[in-house]
This record gives structure tokens, sequence and C-alpha cells, in this order.
């Protein structure tokens, strides 16, 4: 037996014990476990589903049916069903440990986290829970908490080889992030021990330990792993020049010219040129940048500029690097100091331009592009991000649109331009124009997050719009083009919550219900307690028929609000629709004696009643529910309902006026 599938048993402990007992429920939670055995896991969320819906089921039922829809890869509708087992049980290690996995296995590390700290607490010791929670803290990047309890894990189960290859692939990440944070000493010696006792050999290791080798003056080791590295990626170029690099730092310098001839080779735009240690790490730095190794062309930037004097080109390679990673701040202050050694190189200018509009210093942008005036720069450059300043600083609407327009004009089509035309259109209204630029803008970028998000507003607005005046044109209305938009975006940009909880509430409006319940289960990964999101998720389901699905939800919604007597309502309803007509009829009349002046509870009896026909109570219920609220047509129409079908039609006419009589007077008050 796999050990997957073992771990799976384990969370369907006593089941000969629970199947020798008389209770029903605990006889379908047997029934339950026994399919998880045989990972069927989809019979284990029917019987689940129909023992936690429609009877009073055991906290255990809330636990399996969590495992097996994490089974099916059903891992937001897990979460809820966890949250809820958890509710039940708060002390229960495997309840959280569960949660923490699932959250792992969706790519959420750092919800994960909390979970399974509690796990920890709950089962203190668990080698299990300690290995899952220091794959937590690596993903989440806390590399230090992770070794810590890596390491109590090795301790507590020595043999495991699991755990302890865990255990170094957390040395292996921690040694990493010390060596950038320049700590090269503690940082060599984690890599070394992972390399010595079983790490993953490869090129990834054998760099960091070059570097830090390199930093702490040991060459001759550092080469050695340069050279190990390359016989795993012979054709690396960041290697060679690494290795390059370490025989200019040797004085070695006919042997890192050798190197430089190879690397030619490949590449032949590589200049001769009279090679000198300074000039090697240069273009090691650009290797880096060319292969998108920002965090490596950061690193080895900042160690050339820590050991050698300033040199504008390192720091505006060093900032290139950074505008990557998206600190802006360290990429502008670099090129600050690029240009106050250089104050007439013109490239720096425009380096500045791009990190301050990218980061939206609007202040540093202003300053940039006067530097690149005052240096006679590229006159269509200097306008288009002077246009683009004043398009987000200007409060003229009507003179930034027409600024825009006549860049686009004079400038050609360029994306950040098209874009903030977009923008303006829609600020003033001209909702067709900015869809039309959000548009070309895309048609030039498809990636272009912005640009989307404008088009998803315009559409929005032009639905609004639509709503309120007649004659708009059928390409303004068609939810179609909307529904288009909010997928696209979606499928490059998953995990913005709010833009798929507005189009989970768009496709509920235009009655895609099961779309919407798509949505509105990925939704349940980030807000797993959310009653608003668990009743709009049940109403999606009662529209596509999963009552049971519904029921499951609606019924720990009650248990949060016993009191919600529409809740109730349309809880009894699932019940009904899944063949639990019983206990529907049961969970009503129970509540009936606790809310007995509700005219929708009588209402659902005698609706209910009248189904299990059940006439005559049907009638006593009917009656209640007109006696309590006046103005409710509805008992009177289900009256005449019955009444025809008894075949009593003088009884249905006098019902039917009734209920003509209440339905006037409500559309008399409302109007």
């Amino acid at each position: 037996m796999g050990r997957r599938h073992c771990r799976y048993l384990r969370g369907y402990t006593l089941t000969d014990k629970i199947a020798k007992r008389v209770s029903p429920a605990l006889k379908k939670l047997a029934l339950a476990a026994e399919a998880g055995k045989r990972r069927d896991y989809r019979k284990a969320v029917k019987i689940l589903g129909e023992l936690i819906s429609e009877s009073e089921a055991p906290p255990e039922a809330w636990l399996l049916l969590g495992r097996s829809l994490h089974a099916l890869k059903d891992y937001s509708r897990a979460l809820a069903v966890f949250d809820d087992y958890l509710k039940l049980r708060p002390r229960s290690s495997q309840g959280y440990l569960f949660a923490g996995r699932t959250y792992l296995t969706l790519g959420l590390p750092y919800k994960a986290v909390p979970l399974l700290r509690k796990s920890l607490e709950f089962n203190p010791g668990d080698p299990q829970v300690m290995a899952v929670l220091g794959m937590a803290y690596l993903k989440s990047k806390h590399s230090q908490a992770a070794v810590d309890v890596f390491q109590q894990a090795v301790e507590t189960a020595p043999n495991d080889k699991r755990i302890y290859r865990a255990y170094l692939n957390a040395l292996l990440v921690r040694g990493v992030r010390l060596c950038h944070n320049e700590e090269y000493d503690l940082g060599a010696q984690m890599l070394r021990f992972v390399l010595e006792n079983g790490g993953a050999d490869g090129p990834y290791l054998r760099l960091e330990l070059g570097r830090a080798a390199r930093e702490l003056g040991n060459m001759d080791e550092a080469l050695e792993h340069y050279s190990q590295a390359l016989k795993f990626a012979p054709n690396d170029r960041r290697i060679r020049w690494s290795r390059a690099s370490v025989f200019m730092a040797l004085g070695n310098t006919a042997e890192a010219t050798k190197e430089i001839d190879r690397i030619r080779l490949k590449e032949p735009d590589v200049p001769e040129l009279p090679w000198n240690s300074e000039l090697v790490d240069i273009f090691m730095i650009r290797s880096f940048l060319d292969a998108g190794e920002w965090r490596r062309a950061a690193d080895a930037s900042r160690d050339w500029l820590r050991s050698r004097e300033d040199n504008p080109m390192v720091h505006a390679l060093c900032a290139e690097a950074m505008r990557n990673l998206r600190n802006y701040e360290a990429a502008h202050n670099h090129l600050l100091r690029a240009i106050e050694a250089e104050p007439d190189e013109l490239e720096f200018y425009y380096a500045d331009m791009l990190v301050s509009w990218e980061g939206k210093d609007f202040k540093a942008l202003k300053r940039a592009l006067r530097g690149a005036k005052s240096l006679g720069g590229d006159e269509n450059l200097i306008k288009r991000f002077t246009i683009l300043l004043e398009s987000c600083t200007s409060q003229d609407d009507q003179k930034i649109l027409a600024l825009l327009q006549d860049a686009v004009r004079k400038l050609g089509p360029e994306p950040e331009l098209m874009y903030a035309l977009g923008v303006a259109n829609l600020k003033i209204g001209l909702l067709p124009q900015a869809m039309g630029w959000f548009e070309k803008t895309l048609n030039l970028k498809p990636d272009h997050e912005e640009a989307w998000l404008g088009k998803i507003a315009a559409l929005e607005a032009l639905g609004q719009a639509s709503g309120q005046a007649l004659g708009q044109a059928q390409e303004e209305t068609d939810p179609e083009a909307l529904e288009g938009a909010y997928k696209s975006y979606l499928e490059r940009w998953p995990d913005n919550f709010n833009i798929r909880r507005e189009r989970a509430l768009f496709l509920i409006r235009i009655c895609k219900y099961a779309e919407a319940a798509l949505d509105l289960e990925k939704l349940l990964a980030w807000e797993p307690s959310n009653p608003s999101l668990r009743r709009v998720l049940a109403y999606a389901y009662r529209k596509t028929g999963r009552y049971r699905d519904a029921a499951v939800f609606l019924k720990a919604l009650l248990r949060e609000k016993p009191k919600d007597i529409e809740l109730l309502v349309e809880y009894s309803g699932c019940l009904e629709r899944t063949g639990a007509v019983h206990f529907a009829v049961s969970v009503l009349e129970k509540a009936w004696e606790l809310f007995e002046n509700s005219p929708e509870i009588a209402l659902a009896l005698g609706i209910l009643m009248f189904r299990q026909k059940e006439v005559e109570k049907a009638f006593d219920y009917l009656r209640e529910a007109a006696a309590l609220d006046k103005k409710d047509p509805r008992p009177y129409e289900w009256m005449a309902v019955i009444a025809r079908k008894n075949g009593d039609p003088g009884d249905g006419k006098y019902y039917d006026k009734e209920a003509q009589k209440r339905r006037k007077q409500k559309t008399g008050k409302n109007a």
C-alpha cells in the first residue's frame, strides 16, 4: 500500500468499531470511511454530504468530507469544510494540519503557517506536523524558522529520509538567503553542509558556493565550485564568465582569456578587449541580466561596488536588476549615484525616467526629464514621458485628453500613451472611446494589466448606462463582452480576489449560476468563514440543482445564526429537494415551536404538507401564515392551488380573490 494511501487512511480510524454501533449516523460515517479506503472519494463525498445535511452528524464527518474534497482537488470547498470542523473541534490537531496542508497545495503558505502552528501546539513533537510546518515556513520565505522546525523534526525522527531531505533543502535556501544578506561565512557553512551530506548537487548550489567562497577570499575553492557547475551545464555562459572572473582575481589572465574565447565561440558579439578583472566582472553581471537572473545580477553588482571604487556603469546595471525586482527606490538611488559620477551621461537619465515612471515617483520623473532635456535628449522620448507625467498629475481632464490625442497622432501608437488616453476618456464618461483605447493598448501589449482593468471598468460603466437609458447600441449592452473581459483577465492574473468576486456577482446577475459557483468556490480559499460568500454560493448551488451542497453550507450558517428564519426556510427547501422530506418537516416543526409568530415557517410547512398529500395540515399552516401576515398573497395562492388540485374550483376562486386583494394592497402601497 502506497504512503499516500496510508496517510489518507489515518483520517478514517476506528472504522470497524464504528460499524458495530447502532447509530445510523455512525453507520454512514463508516460507509464513507470504507469508500475513502477504496479511494472512491466521490462516493465518500456523496455519503458525507447526505450525513451532514440530513442528520445530526458527528463532527468527524466534516473532517472526512474535507479530506475527501482535498483528494478530489476541490481545495476551496475542503477549506470551508475544515473551517466548519474546527468550529466544532477547536483543539483538533488533525483539523489544523489538513487545513494547513490544503493551503500549501493551493500555493498560499502564509495562510498555512498559523494553522500548522496550531496543529503542533495541540500535538507537540509530531515530526510529520513539523515537516509540513517547515515546508510552509520555507515557501513563505521564513527560511530560519524552516531550518529550526526541520531540525527539531530530524531530531525527533532521525531515520525519516523524507524529512532529512526537506531539512537539507531548507538549509540550502537559508544559506543562499544569508549570502544575499552578505553573511557569507554562515551561509557558506550551511551550503557546504548540504553538499557534503547528500543534498542535490547541481549548478545552482555550486554557483552559490562559488560566490560565497569568492567573497570570503577562497579563490581556489570558488574556482572548484564553478568548474563543477560547468560539468552540469557546459553551455551556461554565466558560469564561464564567473570562472573568467576568478581566473582574473587569481592573476591568471591567460586562462581568463581562454575562457572568454570559449564564450565568443557561442556569442560572436563579445568584443576583443584588453581584458582586466573589472571588465570581466561587468560582463559577468551583464550575463546575469541577459539571462533574467535579476537577483544574481543585483548581488554581483553590489559585491563589485563594495570591493572596488564606485563605477557609474555598475550602478546602472544594478539599477536595471533592481527595477526588474520592482525595488524602484533602490534602482533610483543607484541611478542617482551614476548621475552624480557622470552628470553628462544621457542614458542614465533615460533609465531614471523609466524607473521613476514605473515606480510612480512623479517628482523624480520630473527631475529626470529636466536633466535629459538639458543634455539635448531625444525630443520624442522626453515629450512622451512629459505628457504621461502630466496625465497623472494634472486635474484638467479636458486638457489632458487633448494632449494625449495630439501625442498619439504625432508619436504613434505607444501602449502607455494609449492606455493613458483610455483612462482620460473613462474619467469624463466617454465610455466607447475609452473602450477603444484600452483595446488598442491590449492589441500591442496583451499583458498590460491596467489596460485590462480599464476595459473591465469601461464595460461595467457601459452596462450601468444601458440600464438607465433606452436605445443603446448592442455592443454597449452585450454582457458577453464584459464576461469575456473578466475571463481573459483572470486567465492571466487568477489571484485578483476583487475581480473574481466582481465576476461572480456579475454572473449571478446574468443568471449564469454554474459559472458563478466556480468563482465563488475559488473565493472560499481566501475567506472560508465569510457568511455572505457562503450564502451567495448556496444560492448558486440551489439554482443549479446542487441542493445537497447548498444544504451543507446552509446548515453551517444556521449553526452561527440559529434564529435566521430565512436561512431555515432555504435549508428546509434544499432538504425537500434532496428527498429528505421527513427531516425537513421535522426541522420546520421544531422551528415552529420556537417561532410561532413566523408566517414564513407556517408557509413553508403548508407547502411541504401539501406536497406530502397531507391536505388538512397544509390548510392549517397556510391559514396560520395568512393570519400572521395579512398582506402576503402567497398563502391564498397556495390554498387556491390545493383547492383546484382537490377538485374544488369554487373554493379555488375564493382563494384567488383573496390573493388578488392582497396583491392590490401591496401594489398600491408600493405605488
